[in-house]
Formats: structure tokens, sequence, C-alpha cells
């Protein structure tokens, strides 16, 4: 990528040359990759629009909670941050108020093996079940009992958000049933 061959010494001039031979397939600008290597679409995501944070169906495919890939990944940004290059991409924007939107952030590593931002699964179960319009009742029941039966869970930074994002009613309902 252009800015890690700067922060190298290098001339980002190369990847150009290097992609007019083949031998890196341009993805966006500044974003090159090795076209013989896995494309890590999550972690090109991630490198191209920092202050996204990966959501709802996304963050639970992240923790491993969900089995398939989402169709669309889903990524929330600081109100007011607008980028018109993300149309490009298979990304369902959210936008969230500063506060919100950098709460229960963490990293984990893509199938890929690449680090990104994702919200933990705490925050994540409030998510689904505060804002229903893409996560369907299976995915949320299948998310809902694979956490009940973690060994890290943490019950009580569920309760906080829960009781942060309203939906501490739908939230004990499940865990009454499960635990």
């Amino acid at each position: 990528m252009v800015t890690d061959m700067r922060e190298l010494g290098m001339k980002p001039h190369l990847l150009i040359d290097l992609a007019n031979r083949g031998q890196l397939e341009w993805v966006d600008r500044g974003v090159y990759i090795d076209s013989a290597i896995f494309e890590d679409d999550l972690y090109i995501l991630q490198y191209r629009f920092k202050k996204g944070v990966f959501f709802k169906d996304s963050a639970l495919f992240l923790h491993h909670m969900l089995d398939r890939t989402p169709d669309r990944y889903q990524i929330n940004f600081p109100l007011g941050y607008n980028s018109s290059t993300i149309k490009r991409y298979p990304v369902r924007v959210y936008r969230q108020k500063e506060e919100w939107q950098s709460l229960g952030i963490e990293e984990v590593l893509t199938p890929g093996q690449h680090k990104v931002r994702v919200y933990n699964i705490e925050r994540t179960l409030c998510d689904i079940l505060r804002q229903r319009d893409s996560s369907d009742s299976e995915t949320i029941r299948q998310a809902m009992v694979m956490y009940a039966h973690m060994n890290s869970k943490n019950l009580r930074r569920l309760t906080e958000y829960a009781r942060l994002f309203k939906v501490e009613e739908k939230i004990s309902n499940y865990m009454e049933v499960l635990l």
C-alpha cells in the first residue's frame, strides 16, 4: 500500500510499475495487492476507510458467530463522515454520534489473518436487536445461543450496553431462556 511504501522509504511509483507489469493488482487509490495471494476484502475496506468499524452481521462473522459471509459488509462511521468512494464497495454504511460509534471497539483477525476494527460481541448483540433492518430472526437466535455457551461472555458489559442502547428487555428475554 502506498503509505506503507513511504514509511519504508520506497517510492510509490514502483507500485504502478509492478501493476503495469501484472505483478500487482490495483484495488483502489493507493491500494495494491499481490494477485497471487488471497484478496482480503475486509482488510482492504478497513485500510481504505480507517474510521469505520465492522458492525452487526459483519461483526458476527468476524467473531465466528455467523457461518456465512455477509453479501454486503456493514460498517459504522462517525456522524458526519462521508466518503464518495465507499459506494464502489459492497458496503452498507451506518453513522452514529462519536460517543456511541467509538464504544466497544476491538481488533480481530479476518479470515485472511489481518487485523480489523470490530465491535465486541456484547455491543454487537445489542446492535442486532436495536436495528433489525438486516439481521434476521434466525441470525439473532444463533448469535444469542452461541453467546450463552461462550466461556468468555461478559454479562456485566452486555447489561451495560443493553441499558445504553435501550434493548434491556430483549436481551433479558434471550438470556433468561438460554442461561
